[in-house]
Parts: C-alpha cells; sequence; structure tokens
C-alpha cells in the first residue's frame, strides 16, 4: 500500500504526533448519529403533532423541522467528537485525547493492561473499522473503548500493546 492509498493504516508505531481517527469513521459516526437524531425527532413530532389544532400543512411543515433539526445536530456533533478526537502510541502507553466541550487525555499505561478487545460490527466491518477495548486492571468499569480506527490499525495497536510477557503465554 501506498502513502495515498486511503484505505492504507495510519498506524506508525511511536508516532511523535497526534494521529486522527480514520476519516471513514466520520462518515459512520454522522449517520449513526443522524439516524438516532430522526428517532429522536419522531419521539418528540408525533405527540406534539397529534395534540395541535392546526391545519395538515402546519402539521407537515413542524413534522419535518421537528424531524430534521436533530438529525442534522446530532450529525454536526459527531462530525465535530472525530475531528477532536486524537491518539497516539508512545514510550509511555497509548494515549487518547478527545472531547468537544469538556476535553478529555486518556493514558494507558502498558503495564496496566490486563488484556484487549477487537470489536467489529456490521457497519464498522463495512467501512473496514474497528473499536478497540484496553482493559486495565481493577473492575470491569477500567476500560478505554476507542471507535473508529482502520481495522489494520486496531490491529496493530492491540499487538503493539501487548506486555512483553503476554505475547508468547501459548508457547509452553
Amino acid at each position: 500500500m501506498t502513502a495515498l492509498d486511503p484505505a492504507a493504516p495510519i498506524f506508525q508505531p511511536f508516532a511523535a504526533d497526534w494521529q486522527p481517527l480514520a476519516p471513514a469513521a466520520r462518515r459512520v459516526g454522522a449517520g449513526v448519529a443522524a439516524f438516532w437524531g430522526l428517532l429522536v425527532g419522531i419521539a418528540a413530532t408525533v405527540p406534539v403533532a397529534v395534540a395541535l389544532d392546526v391545519g395538515l400543512a402546519a402539521k407537515l411543515g413542524l413534522g419535518l423541522v421537528a424531524l430534521v433539526l436533530p438529525a442534522v445536530v446530532f450529525a454536526t456533533w459527531a462530525r465535530t467528537r472525530w475531528r477532536r478526537t486524537h491518539w497516539r502510541l508512545d514510550d509511555g502507553g497509548l494515549r487518547v485525547r478527545r472531547g468537544v466541550i469538556w476535553h478529555k487525555e486518556i493514558l494507558v499505561p502498558r503495564s496496566r493492561v490486563q488484556h484487549l478487545d477487537l470489536e467489529r460490527g456490521p457497519i464498522e466491518r463495512h467501512f473496514g473499522l474497528a473499536t478497540l477495548v484496553v482493559h486495565t486492571a481493577g473492575t470491569r468499569m477500567h476500560a478505554l473503548r476507542q471507535s473508529g480506527f482502520l481495522d489494520d490499525d486496531a490491529v496493530a495497536l492491540r499487538d503493539a500493546l501487548l506486555p512483553e510477557t503476554d505475547r508468547h503465554d501459548d508457547s509452553l
């Protein structure tokens, strides 16, 4: 794969710069958010339209605005979250920086990694994406779940985050 190939993984081990999520993750996130926005719009519109004592044209106009507006807002929010999420792998471990209003930087040191999962739902598989779940020492709530990685990048990150002692557990 060449550097200009859009399907080429962007993973660079121990990269000094923050890496963006895959461009396909923006489309997936915006599409899923728009779908949820439509559902919210339907849930809000139906009771209001039934309760209003106005003509059919007014109900249709209100319904159109109430359906489209949440979908656009949710999709815009998802695109902004995608644009504001970056990651890097360095000597300290995996770092993820994300947040639109509340900014958060998460560091998962390699020494705290218990196990790693890769999740690929049907939409993610279609777009060549994966979600990396890094479980750390502690309760089940101690995990970093980050979606939006290219599948090859997620596999490479999983392999790079394995503690040295766990790399050859199956060779007894």
